[in-house]
């Protein structure tokens, strides 16, 4: 960027720019993405599921800012393809914990993967230079968003991190 540039300026340009790298990698590319019989709410429950655990309908419906009757619909049809149980909840039988299946985890797994896969792809093409000053600027991103932390074996690997 130029230095003659305001910092105004230079924020909205790599507003931007990350946009349209993390748009990029929501869109899906591979078959498995695009032969899903899962809707965008549903695959938000199953990553929302994969990444905070089991959860209460009430939960799930305030962490996603939807109502609890839209997200009761919505589990009731992750059930039914085998993706989400529910069971009881062992200290108030009143409250039922939803949870991903074995298939909804590896569901998520897959789709992970191939996202991961598209990353590491791009990162290949970048010359040593270029991946030292993507490091840097995400390093510097990590740490203004309270992120500053030397990345876990989990990050590296892809797992789920806390």
């Amino acid at each position: 960027m130029m230095a003659a540039e305001s910092l105004e300026t230079q924020c909205e340009r790599t507003a931007v720019l990350l946009h349209r790298v993390s748009r990029a990698l929501r869109d899906p590319q591979d078959e498995d993405w695009l032969s899903l019989d899962v809707s965008m709410a549903q695959l938000k429950v199953l990553f929302s599921l994969y990444y905070r655990g089991p959860a209460t309908v009430g939960v799930l419906a305030g962490k996603m800012g939807v109502t609890l009757p839209t997200v009761s619909a919505t589990l009731e049809r992750l059930v039914r393809a085998g993706y989400v149980e529910r069971e009881d909840d062992p200290e108030d039988r009143r409250v039922v914990i939803n949870r991903l299946t074995a298939e909804g985890t590896s569901l998520v797994e897959r789709l992970r993967e191939e996202r991961r896969a598209r990353v590491d792809q791009a990162l290949r093409r970048l010359t040593p230079e270029q991946m030292g000053v993507l490091q840097e600027g995400l390093s510097a991103l990590a740490g203004a968003l309270g992120l500053a932390r030397p990345p876990a074996a989990a990050d590296a690997a892809g797992g789920p991190t806390a």
